[in-house]
């Protein structure tokens, strides 16, 4: 038994999603490289701010932190393999690379589902409730939900690692993707995989589609609140403080459901490529710029952060 876990363990996986793009890969591997290199600069420079400023200690930013910490840790889990491969033109994977790369960005996803959730619940409170929201939500809570949810995704992590470790495969392991992704890969197994496929799938329900249908409840509840509002300033104010958050939110759910959704045929097969490729690259690189555009507290705190260093160093 230990040597069939260990010859499964050090099986390659070879990853051809950029078989049909070999005249493309210099330019491509220069726009990944590029869109890598600010998504890191963008998120780290927040979190950065998230923890060194007072103004910022608040549950809102709290929560973008750690949002934008979950997008670095997405695109880092899958782009710089993916540089390496397109760079040295021999796209492999060990099995035991392909179970971490796929189970930290499935416990991602579900962390991301949920900060948003919490996110969307701080909006509605602000907006539906705001002499109340001091009470109901607060750093401390905060800092609870989110240990709790980084808890559930380890757990997730631990769970899909394990049985995607010990799965035995019969043949040849190509998969025609960008990267390990987890349909394309667990399907390649002669074992059975049905406890697998159920726990994911229940995993999905419960932690991404739940969480979205309380989403779109909360924003009801404020859609119908700001409509009430009899002034058009008092609801462009209102709708200001939550429009970001709304923003993210869409894109993140279609892109997931085009996804997830979408057919595997091979009909389709490029399209779900494409929207992989702008899902992981593109995303993390466009939601700080979403949250930092329009908002004057982050603002006000990079120019905080940018006195105080000039003031130690000039």
């Amino acid at each position: 038994m230990e040597h069939q876990k260990n010859n499964t363990v050090n099986v390659e996986v070879l990853i051809v999603g950029f078989e049909n793009l070999t005249e493309y890969r210099v330019p491509l591997f220069l726009l990944l490289l590029i869109i890598y290199i600010l998504t890191c600069i963008e998120n780290i420079l927040i979190i950065f701010l998230v923890c060194i400023s007072p103004r910022l200690h608040c549950p809102m930013y709290i929560l973008i932190g750690n949002l934008l910490f979950c997008e670095f840790l997405y695109t880092t889990d899958l782009v710089p393999l993916i540089l390496h491969h397109m760079l040295s033109g021999r796209p492999v994977i060990s099995h035991l690379g392909c179970s971490v790369q796929l189970s930290v960005s499935g416990a991602v996803t579900i962390v991301e589902s949920l900060l948003l959730t919490l996110m969307s619940y701080d909006r509605y409170l602000a907006i539906c409730k705001p002499l109340r929201y001091s009470t109901l939500i607060h750093n401390r809570l905060c800092f609870y939900f989110v240990t709790v949810f980084w808890l559930i995704s380890l757990i997730f992590v631990i769970v899909v690692f394990y049985y995607v470790l010990y799965l035995e495969f019969c043949g040849p392991l190509t998969i025609d993707h960008f990267y390990c992704d987890f349909t394309p890969y667990v399907s390649l197994a002669c074992s059975d995989i049905t406890t697998l496929v159920l726990f994911a799938l229940s995993v999905s329900v419960t932690l991404t589609i739940l969480p979205f249908f309380f989403i779109v409840l909360s924003y009801v509840f404020i859609i119908v609140t700001i409509l009430r509002i009899q002034t058009s300033a008092g609801r462009q104010k209102a709708f200001s403080t939550c429009s970001s958050h709304l923003l993210v939110v869409t894109i993140y759910y279609t892109a997931l459901f085009c996804l997830y959704g979408m057919p595997r045929s091979d009909h389709y097969l490029n399209v779900y490529k494409g929207l992989s490729f702008t899902y992981f690259s593109v995303t993390p690189m466009i939601n700080p710029i979403i949250y930092t555009l329009r908002n004057q507290e982050i603002h006000k705190a990079l120019q905080a952060a940018v006195h105080k260093i000039r003031t130690v160093y000039c």
